[in-house]
C-alpha cells in the first residue's frame, strides 16, 4: 500500500470516525481521542508487517491526531460564539500544508502520474517517464565515471560484434510475474547460440541481488520470468557470455 493511501486515507478515516462518534452522541474529546488513537493504533500494527521508516511511521502518527485535534476545535459545542477567522485561517493553511506535503512525499517515492508529468515535461507523450526518487547514493569517483562505463560498453558490443535487444524491462510490474526476453544478434544478424545469460536487479547505489538465468528459447533468443518487485527505481544488470567473451549492460527500469 502506497503513502497515498496511508496518509490520506488514515486522516479521511479519522475524520468519518469523529463524525461518526458524534452521531451517536459521543463527546467531542472522547470521540477525537478514540478517532485518532484507533486509526494511529492499526497504522502501527501494518507498519510493524510492513516497515517503511521511522520518518513515515512519524509522519502519519502526526497527520492522524492533527486531523482530531482540528476537528475537536471546530466542532466544539460547549463554545458560545462561533470560531473567529483567524484560528480558521490557520487551520486551512495546516491542512493545506500537509495536502502539499504529503503530495511530495508521493511523488519522491512514487513519481508523478503519467497524465501529470506530462504537463511538465516537454515531448513527453509515448515514453516512460521517470519521476521518482531513486535514493540517497553515496557519490564517490566511479559514480563520476557513468559515460566513460556506458562509453566502454558501447565499444565492447562493437568489439563482440553483438547486436542486443532487451524486451519485457519497462512493463515490470509490482502485482506479477514479468517475461524479459533477449535476442542476442551477431554482425550478420543470426542469433548467437550457447550463450548465458543472467539478469540481476538492484535499487540504485545497493548490490545486485541473485542473479536470474534466462533460459534459450530459439536461435538468439533468451527468455526468464522474474518475480514481482517493490515499485520505484530499479537498475536492471545483464550479464552476456559466449565462446569465452562477455559484457555486462546496465539499464534503468520503472516498477509500476
Amino acid at each position: 500500500m502506497n503513502l497515498l493511501y496511508t496518509l490520506f486515507g488514515g486522516m479521511l478515516l479519522t475524520a468519518a470516525i469523529y463524525g461518526g462518534l458524534r452521531r451517536v452522541r459521543v463527546g467531542n474529546f472522547w470521540a477525537a481521542v478514540a478517532a485518532s488513537g484507533g486509526v494511529s493504533l492499526a497504522y502501527i500494527v501494518y507498519a510493524i508487517f510492513d516497515w517503511a521508516g521511522l520518518d513515515t511511521l512519524a509522519m502519519h502518527l502526526v497527520a492522524y491526531p492533527t486531523v482530531a485535534v482540528v476537528l475537536a476545535q471546530l466542532y466544539d459545542t460547549r463554545k458560545a460564539q462561533a470560531l473567529h477567522w483567524a484560528p480558521k485561517l490557520i487551520v486551512a493553511l495546516f491542512l493545506a500544508v500537509s495536502v502539499l506535503f504529503g503530495g511530495l512525499a508521493y511523488i519522491s517515492s512514487h513519481g508523478l502520474p503519467q497524465l501529470v508529468a506530462r504537463w511538465f515535461l516537454p515531448n513527453a507523450q509515448d515514453k516512460n517517464l521517470h519521476t521518482g526518487f531513486a535514493g540517497v547514493v553515496a557519490h564517490s569517483q566511479e559514480a563520476a565515471k557513468g559515460i566513460g562505463q556506458h562509453l566502454k560498453v558501447e565499444h565492447a558490443l562493437a568489439q563482440l560484434g553483438w547486436q542486443v535487444d532487451v524486451q519485457g524491462l519497462n512493463e515490470l510490474s509490482v502485482m506479477q510475474e514479468s517475461e524479459v526476453v533477449v535476442q542476442l544478434s551477431d554482425r550478420d544478424g543470426r542469433g548467437v547460440e550457447q550463450a548465458r545469460l543472467a539478469l540481476a536487479l538492484a535499487r540504485p547505489g545497493q548490490p545486485a541481488g541473485r542473479p536470474t538465468v534466462l533460459a534459450a528459447a530459439g536461435p538468439g533468443r533468451y527468455q526468464a520470468r522474474l518475480d514481482p518487485h517493490a515499485a520505484g527505481a530499479w537498475i536492471a544488470y545483464l550479464r552476456i557470455e559466449a565462446a569465452g567473451r562477455g559484457v555486462e549492460l546496465e539499464h534503468t527500469v520503472e516498477v509500476r
